[in-house]
């Protein structure tokens, strides 16, 4: 009986032994992974040789790397590369597998290649060729890898008057001037490919200036430009500004305070959100102090013709002349251009009647006597557009 016993125990003990014997060495199957592309989703899934390695078995990468956006899950016997490639080229690594912990803990790795090819891409610049409103426009859109056999805008829309075609085509004539940003899509089969597209459709900007603008030296002033046309908001810039005189980029207004008198050229520049850009011009009128030029009118001849002109300097024209003071009827003053003229004629005296006596009775002696020489004092007063004011005495002496 005792040796019975003995004799099971060993079978019992050499049975285990059996049973716990190592599977086969460690061996990734061959294999060679399949080529990919940028932007479309990739799977591949490695595997043990049958037969080999333990339960528990685990999948790393030991040297080298994966394709971006590539990445590998370890499940046991097997494990899976997955993602979405991001970059082209030709990727190398090594697939390494250690078995189970145990007594017969073993591992084994081996190199393998993924290429990822470049995939479909869309060839137009991100700034699309600009059109103009009014003009009809019309632009192809390319890819590149592939040729794609369906175009979608996923995201913003084209400008009124425009269209997009399932071929890829953006065409029409835009009604007014915009700035679209569109995300397009092109697809050729399993592959795809996105992109952000700028498209301006521009207009011509007009800038206008004011009228001439009067101002006396020294002084502050403001004048306004006007633009219309483009694609707002608007940015305004000096081209020729006097010293002294600045332009507010926002509202386009222009002010300041000129050192310098005389008529001063005013340049500004209106340049919209799509870049183009406008020029206007203006007037400043710079006036000094209005003065009435020293005047000394010749003397007046009793029956001749008179004429004497008066002048002003400095101020801003238009200017209003009036004429004032003890004048004589014959005088004519032009209020526009400053001239008297007139023909003199001066009031005769009552005769001087004398009467004497003689033999022969009362006798009456009539003496016609000349006219006296006059002088009359006139006032000149000027008055310019800017409301400066100027008064002058004149005096006019009248001489038989």
């Amino acid at each position: 009986m005792p040796g019975r016993t003995l004799l099971a125990l060993l079978g019992a003990c050499l049975a285990g032994l059996v049973l716990a014997a190592p599977s086969l060495a460690l061996d990734i199957a061959d294999a060679s992974p399949p080529s990919g592309a940028v932007g479309v989703p990739y799977s591949y899934t490695f595997q043990l040789s049958p037969g080999s390695g333990s339960p528990g078995a685990s999948w790393s990468i030991d040297t080298g790397a994966l394709p971006p956006g590539l990445r590998l899950s370890s499940n046991d016997r097997t494990a899976t590369v997955y993602g979405t490639p991001t970059q082209a080229g030709a990727f190398s690594f090594f697939v390494k597998v250690r078995d189970a912990p145990g007594p017969w803990v073993c591992c084994t790795e081996e190199q393998f290649t993924i290429v990822i090819d470049p995939g479909l891409d869309i060839t137009a610049s991100s700034d699309l060729p600009a059109g103009s409103v009014g003009a009809a426009y019309g632009y192809q859109l390319a890819t590149a890898g592939g040729n794609a056999s369906a175009w979608v805008i996923t995201s913003g829309s084209l400008p009124a008057g425009m269209q997009f075609t399932p071929d890829g085509a953006i065409v029409g004539t835009p009604m007014q001037a915009a700035l679209s940003r569109i995300v397009v899509r092109a697809v050729d089969g399993s592959r795809s490919a996105s992109k952000q597209l700028t498209l301006k459709v521009t207009e011509p900007v007009v800038a206008t200036g004011p009228a001439a603008t009067a101002v006396k030296l020294g002084r502050q002033f403001l004048m306004s430009f006007a633009v219309k046309g483009g694609l707002g908001p608007y940015t305004w810039s000096g081209v020729e500004l006097p010293q002294g005189i600045g332009v507010n980029p926002s509202t386009g207004q222009v002010g300041g305070r000129p050192k310098v008198a005389g008529p001063l050229t005013v340049a500004v520049q209106v340049t919209d959100a799509l870049g183009t850009s406008g020029i206007a011009r203006a007037t400043v009128n710079v006036a000094t102090r209005l003065s009435i030029a020293g005047v000394r009118l010749p003397v007046a001849r009793d029956g001749k013709r008179f004429s004497a002109k008066v002048l002003t300097s400095g101020g801003a024209g238009p200017f209003t002349l009036r004429l004032a003071g003890s004048k004589p009827g014959w005088l004519r003053f032009d209020s526009a251009t400053g001239q008297l003229s007139g023909k003199v004629k001066l009031k005769l005296r009552k005769p001087l009647v004398v009467e004497r006596r003689t033999k022969k009775g009362v006798k009456r002696i009539v003496t016609h006597r000349p006219p006296l020489a006059l002088t009359y004092n006139l006032y000149l007063t000027a008055t310019d557009s800017l409301g400066q004011r100027s008064t002058q005495r004149l005096k006019l002496s009248v001489r038989p």
